[in-house]
């Protein structure tokens, strides 16, 4: 295993913990903290902070100090709509190509999602289960490059993906999206998945733009 520099190893930690939605938008990263947390002084702190400050997902500020950046209402267009167009050609290039294996497999996870979000979601096992959903349907595609695309765009919506699932209703809504995309494929009609897969994304771009301005209101 390579060697980590105790600054790569915090700047990855909290990196982390933003991206999976521990430390919220908002909160204080107190560099006392940390380096006590971390066993460490407070240089490697400061310096990983840059570095998040660098990457965007976090704000220093004079008399504040270090705080998670909100989201970024571009970002989470750009994203999303890139996403929504290319997802829904995988979905299109995956309609002749997935068999009854296939579609068992993608109403489990469906099933899965419904059942673990029923009680107490388990956030783990629900993103889990997502990404083997769309995975399905990328493989089935049989279009590498459209695959790799779709892999750097599902990590980079990380942070997005990790606050919206946990929205009020957002993962009944996911839920019916899913199910909507798999009948469609099902039904042999590959330009209805294509549509239904779209919506799938723009819709969560609304949703997660809607949290950001009830954001900014009550911070008004």
């Amino acid at each position: 295993m390579a060697y980590r520099t105790k600054q790569e190893i915090i700047y990855e930690t909290i990196r982390e913990a933003i991206q999976i939605g521990r430390y919220a938008p908002g909160h204080h990263l107190v560099a006392d903290d940390l380096a006590q947390e971390f066993g460490t002084s407070r240089m490697p702190v400061r310096e990983a902070l840059q570095r998040l400050e660098n990457a965007g997902l976090v704000s220093i500020t004079p008399h504040r100090g270090a705080v998670v950046s909100e989201l970024s209402e571009q970002e989470i267009v750009e994203v999303y709509h890139i996403r929504a167009v290319l997802e829904g050609l995988a979905a299109r290039l995956a309609a002749p190509h997935l068999g009854p294996a296939d579609y068992d497999r993608l109403n489990v996870l469906i099933d899965d999602m419904a059942s673990t979000g029923a009680a107490q979601p388990d956030l783990d096992q629900l993103l889990r289960g997502n990404r083997d959903f769309h995975e399905i349907i990328w493989q089935a595609a049989q279009a590498p490059r459209l695959h790799e695309l779709l892999e750097n765009l599902y990590d980079a919506s990380r942070r997005f993906r990790n606050i919206s699932i946990l929205l009020s209703g957002r993962l009944e809504q996911i839920v019916q999206e899913h199910r909507r995309i798999v009948q469609a494929l099902a039904a042999g009609d590959p330009a209805t998945a294509e549509r239904f897969a779209n919506e799938h994304h723009e819709i969560t771009a609304q949703r997660l733009l809607d949290e950001v301005e009830k954001t900014k209101e009550k911070g008004a």
